[in-house]
């Protein structure tokens, strides 16, 4: 079965006249209740505050081991958004530019592109607005990995722009593909390949020491969870199908605890003021979330609420894992939400969480 990430705009739950800390706790409890997945767990960290993390359940269906909040958890497309910053960094730092025409970024692969390919640049991939099919056709989805990764991109990607556009630049087609065309533009530029420059430039300066690729491993970890006619069975992060194929990583295959998660959140807000310039320059950051096609902006969604308060976010699944990271940059709160299963139930879930911490007076 081809897998994919994903990304839904959430329409915010009504919940009680009171919201923060207190109703985020009770609409965790409530939730529990109603099992969502086999494990999930939750949290937010606002301003300075110590971050409050809740977990519920277990590691995999069946099993008596429960799950903690720590994780770690797959985190499908918000994977995006470290793609998209990491394209920014090197933009800021001069090894490309956004609106260069993909032919003058890849000099040594222009011979073999089609002419449509002179309209295709990084903002339009990391706005999804660069006419790129939503996916790759499974049989280039070759399994690989180690250094093989970085040939299998450009070998897919080469023909891939062989042929002409297959959509039309200017609309929006949420697309994996490009988020893999740009990661692999970021290793043709640098010489490393995307999982390096993810370790080196993001995850090593922030601290995110949990982040890796592929799905959790190791002992007591949360497993994946596949759901096929109303039945749900555990996956093991050895099965060739626990994981969408490594080589659309850009697109979405990492994984980190919820603390780091919220980290990467907290790391964000603060560039966007200034404080993260060993991240993205503040402009960058803010014109990061600058909306460029509907709410997509440049590997996040930007949504405002009808009180005016702007959710700056991103989710993912694998269809074996739900994720969702939201910031809320007026309040400075970040929020985020994971399972180990897919599903509506992980947006839902999610939904209500987030709109508690929103209420009035949270």
């Amino acid at each position: 079965m081809r897998r994919r990430a994903i990304a839904v705009l959430v329409a915010l739950w009504p919940v009680a006249a009171m919201g923060g800390p207190e109703a985020f706790c009770t609409a965790f409890d409530e939730m529990s209740g109603r099992a969502p997945a086999p494990g999930f767990a939750a949290g937010f960290v606002r301003g300075d505050a110590p971050g409050v993390e809740l977990a519920a359940g277990v590691t995999r269906r069946g099993g008596a081991q429960p799950v903690g909040s720590p994780g770690p958890w797959h985190i499908g497309s918000i994977a995006k958004s470290f793609t998209a910053t990491l394209i920014v960094q090197l933009a800021a730092a001069g090894q490309l530019d956004l609106d260069a025409p993909l032919p003058e970024l890849l000099p040594g692969e222009a011979a073999g592109m089609h002419p449509d390919w002179s309209a295709v640049t990084l903002r339009g991939l990391l706005s999804h607005t660069a006419g790129m099919p939503a996916n790759l056709p499974w049989r280039r989805l070759a399994r690989s990995g180690g250094p093989g990764l970085r040939a299998a991109r450009l070998a897919a990607m080469r023909q891939l722009w062989a042929q002409p556009v297959a959509g039309r630049p200017g609309r929006f087609v949420y697309s994996n593909t490009g988020y893999v065309l740009a990661g692999t533009v970021a290793e043709q530029v640098t010489g490393r390949s995307w999982e390096a420059l993810i370790r080196t430039q993001i995850a090593a300066p922030l601290g995110l020491d949990s982040l890796g690729f592929g799905p959790p491993d190791g002992a007591a970890v949360p497993w994946g969870h596949r759901r096929v006619l109303g039945l749900t069975w555990a996956v093991s992060p050895d099965a060739t199908w626990a994981d969408n194929p490594a080589i659309i990583g850009p697109a979405g295959t990492l994984h980190l605890s919820l603390a780091d998660l919220l980290a990467w959140g907290r790391a964000h807000l603060a560039a966007c003021r200034g404080g993260r310039p060993d991240l993205i320059p503040a402009a960058d950051c803010r014109a990061m979330q600058d909306p460029v096609a509907g709410p997509y902006a440049l590997g996040w969604v930007v949504t405002d609420q009808p009180d005016g308060t702007r959710v700056v976010w991103h989710n993912g699944s694998n269809s074996l894992w739900f994720a969702m990271l939201a910031m809320v940059p007026a309040r400075d709160l970040v929020f985020a939400y994971v399972q180990n299963a897919g599903g509506a139930a992980g947006d839902r879930t999610a939904d209500r969480l987030l709109a508690a911490l929103l209420a009035p007076d949270g």
